[in-house]
């Protein structure tokens, strides 16, 4: 038997407003991964910009894991930003789910969000996106932190013998 399913959109703007302050509160977590990768590599904004431009989320985390494993080495610094980017992409999967699944309805019944793989879920509530938003601040402001004044700037202070900038 087929589905008859139609688009869907919230009618409650609560919900709705948690979902653009999920897509917002994750632009935010890739902005400070592209200025990670700046501070790891001591390159300007513009150089740092560009060097990152039309990369997503996976692809930033692969490279600050990358380049500061070649310019840490092993030690608690890489090990506690590496803690950062599993939540980071543990975030960004549910963040995912979310945003680029199919919002629809079938004739008559609640709305749902259908996945990829052919399943189904329940739309999220506002409590969990409010939730997924509050893990997102909290992972940008720490990767933000460490970069300008934490672990990882005397890190690769330490590692370069210089100062940095923010």
């Amino acid at each position: 038997m087929t589905r008859m399913i139609h688009f869907s959109l919230p009618d409650d703007p609560a919900l709705l407003a948690a979902v653009g302050k999920v897509a917002i509160r994750h632009g935010q977590l890739d902005f400070v991964l592209r200025r990670t990768i700046k501070s790891i590599e001591n390159l300007t904004i513009a150089q740092g910009d560009d060097a990152t431009a039309g990369q997503g989320s996976a692809e930033l985390r692969r490279r600050v894991r990358k380049l500061a494993r070649r310019k840490l080495g092993e030690g608690r610094a890489l090990l506690l930003l590496e803690a950062l980017l599993t939540r980071a992409g543990r975030a960004t999967r549910r963040r995912n789910e979310l945003l680029h699944g199919l919002w629809v309805a079938e004739l008559d019944a609640k709305a749902m969000v259908l996945r990829d793989d052919g399943s189904s879920a329940e739309v999220p509530r506002v409590p969990e996106l409010e939730g997924l938003v509050d893990e997102l601040t909290a992972i940008a402001n720490e990767l933000n932190d460490a970069r300008l004044v934490g672990f990882l700037k005397e890190a690769l202070d330490a590692a370069d013998g210089t100062a940095r900038t923010s």
